[in-house]
């Protein structure tokens, strides 16, 4: 008898024996779909913790049963969006063990809205609400840490929650299993753009959840999965979310409350109704957007042959650096033939990005064109960044600081009326362009006429030099 296998089988079944006494639990799927845990011989749990509306029900099926893995959802405000959500990812977690993740604009938000967060239970006696991490059952949490918002749970899976507004270059090479992106027309889409191979990899899902924000990335990317049959997606609006009987979940009364509190109407119809409002209260380039979208001025391989090319920056300290490329034509408007953002880099790395594009389309690369801080000097070195420009053989301008941003703002506004973009390569700063909003002021319930600094704001200022 050879004892080599069988020693092989009886360390194969120790090591299953371990990993099911360390998950603690076992798990099938009932006729509903839902997720039934079962701990020992008697204590069974069932998941989701809170009954799911049906429309929310037809995604847990798709995502569980039908193997769908692609979800773009444009939910109406009080439809439950972040219970959806949440209780889709924590049963991915529990039942495939890897990183999730639940991603929201800002990491402020992340933590005010899910890790603090909520939800008010309908109960007729007296007034309930679950807070967003106890919907996780207690004997399935290993460890859970306040400070970075990660729940490790005891079969080895991870749940983190955080904002896009980190540096999404940190998220590159994480082997994600499972995403939801929460308000994701508010959200700095370069996150799913670093994420989306490691999905195509791992053969993993994700969930695009939002309202929509004016004709930004949200929008756009909508539109071209549509036809897709890998993808499910919904829009729905306060008329379409009914229960059983028909009736709506968000009534009229509930939309009127936010009417009397002072919400703007453009803002009650993108919220409740799911419309593409041309929002001009709080976007600065929303019409001109929409102007460049309508006039397909978004132009596929957009490259000027034999045309000089010129360089534009914004230049970060201790944040990003944005380089936009451009070609004049005959009439000196402007042809956005390529976009580089980036932290971390020497000037050398940007100058040479910008020749190896130009040598790639066999065009030439004429000068530089920097903000009035490319003068400022280095103590430590006393150089400037123009200075750097010039010993390295580039002709480097430094051009005015603005006397008013609004100025420079009402500038860039007719300024788009006249520029063209090249749709592979100018992507990232089209969607810094669409998105560049208002501050907000809460006392007031009123937006300020000055910028948001944002994600999108480096993007932005290039264009503005």
């Amino acid at each position: 008898m050879q004892l080599a296998p069988l020693r092989k089988e009886i360390k194969d079944l120790k090591l299953k024996v371990a990993k099911h006494s360390q998950n603690q639990f076992i798990w099938h799927h009932d006729e509903q779909g839902n997720l039934v845990l079962q701990f020992g011989k008697t204590e069974t749990i069932t998941l989701p913790l809170i009954t799911l509306r049906p429309y929310q029900q037809e995604i847990q099926h798709k995502l569980f049963n039908e193997g769908f893995k692609r979800f773009f959802l444009v939910r109406p405000r009080r439809s439950g969006k972040e219970i959806e959500s949440w209780t889709l990812l924590i049963q991915g977690a529990l039942t495939q063990p890897g990183l999730y993740l639940m991603i929201y604009p800002t990491n402020i938000r992340a933590r005010l809205v899910l890790w603090e967060g909520a939800v008010l239970l309908n109960d007729q006696n007296e007034a309930k609400s679950l807070r967003f991490l106890d919907m996780i059952p207690k004997p399935c949490i290993k460890h859970l840490n306040q400070q970075d918002m990660t729940i490790q749970l005891t079969n080895g899976a991870v749940i983190r929650v955080l904002g896009s507004d980190i540096d999404p270059d940190k998220l590159r090479g994480v082997n994600v299993l499972g995403a939801v992106f929460s308000e994701y027309a508010f959200s700095d889409p370069r996150v799913l753009h670093i994420l989306m191979p490691v999905f195509r990899q791992n053969q993993g899902w994700f969930i695009l959840q939002t309202t929509f924000n004016g004709m930004n990335h949200a929008y756009r990317y909508l539109q071209s999965i549509k036809t897709n049959p890998a993808w499910v997606w919904r829009i729905d609006s306060v008329e379409s979310l009914k229960d059983d009987q028909g009736k709506r979940y968000i009534t009229d009364d509930m939309i009127d409350e936010d009417r009397k509190a002072g919400m703007p109407e453009f803002l009650i119809q993108q919220e409740y109704y799911s419309v593409i409002t041309v929002q001009h209260e709080r976007l600065y380039f929303s019409r001109e957007m929409q102007n460049i979208d309508e006039n397909k001025r978004i132009i596929p391989e957009l490259i000027l042959p034999n045309t000089l090319v010129y360089a534009f920056y914004d230049l970060g300290v201790n944040d990003s650096t944005a380089v936009i490329l451009v070609q004049l034509d005959h009439l000196h408007n402007p042809n956005i033939i390529y976009y580089l953002e980036a932290n971390n880099h020497p000037i050398q790395y940007y100058i040479d990005e910008a020749h190896r594009f130009c040598n790639k389309h066999y065009l030439r690369l004429h000068s530089h064109f920097l903000p009035h801080d490319g003068k400022n000097r280095d103590k430590a070195t006393t150089k400037s960044t123009q200075d750097i420009f010039q010993e390295l053989g580039e002709a480097a301008y430094c051009v005015p600081k603005p006397q008013r941003k609004i100025d420079a703002i009402n500038l860039m506004r007719r300024m788009l009326y006249r520029t063209q973009f090249n749709q592979e390569n100018a992507a990232r700063l089209i969607d810094c362009l669409s998105n560049y909003s208002k501050v907000f002021d809460e006392k007031n319930n009123i937006y300020k006429d000055h910028p948001l600094h944002d994600w999108t704001s480096h993007a932005v200022d290039a264009y503005q030099t």
